[in-house]
C-alpha cells in the first residue's frame, strides 16, 4: 500500500483572514464615501446660499449659459475659414483639412 501524500488542500484560516480584512476595508471605504459626500453636500449648500439665488434660478442661469455657449460654438463652426472655404457638414462624408 502506498502512503497518502500530505493534504495540500484549502487553507481556511488564511481565507477567513482575507475575508475579514476585505470586509473591514469595505466598511472603511463606505464610511469614507459617506463622510466625503456629506462634506461636498454641505459645501454645495453653503455656496448656493452665498449666491443669493434660489436653486431654480441657478438652474435657469446654467441653462442660459449653456445655450449661449452652444450658439456661439455653432456660429464659430459655420463661420468661413480664413481662405474663404466653409467646413464640411458633419454628415456629408467629405473631409476637408483645416489649415
Amino acid at each position: 500500500m502506498a502512503s497518502r501524500p500530505p493534504d495540500q488542500g484549502f487553507n481556511s484560516r488564511l481565507f477567513l483572514g482575507g475575508a475579514v480584512l476585505a470586509a473591514a476595508g469595505s466598511a472603511l471605504v463606505s464610511v469614507g464615501l459617506a463622510l466625503g459626500s456629506a462634506a461636498l453636500l454641505d459645501a454645495a449648500r453653503r455656496w448656493q446660499r452665498g449666491t443669493e439665488m434660489s436653486p431654480a434660478q441657478l438652474a435657469r442661469h446654467a441653462i442660459g449659459v449653456a445655450q449661449v455657449a452652444t450658439t456661439a460654438g455653432a456660429q464659430a463652426w459655420q463661420a468661413p475659414m480664413p481662405d474663404g472655404r466653409r467646413r464640411a457638414a458633419a454628415g456629408d462624408g467629405r473631409i476637408q483639412p483645416v489649415s
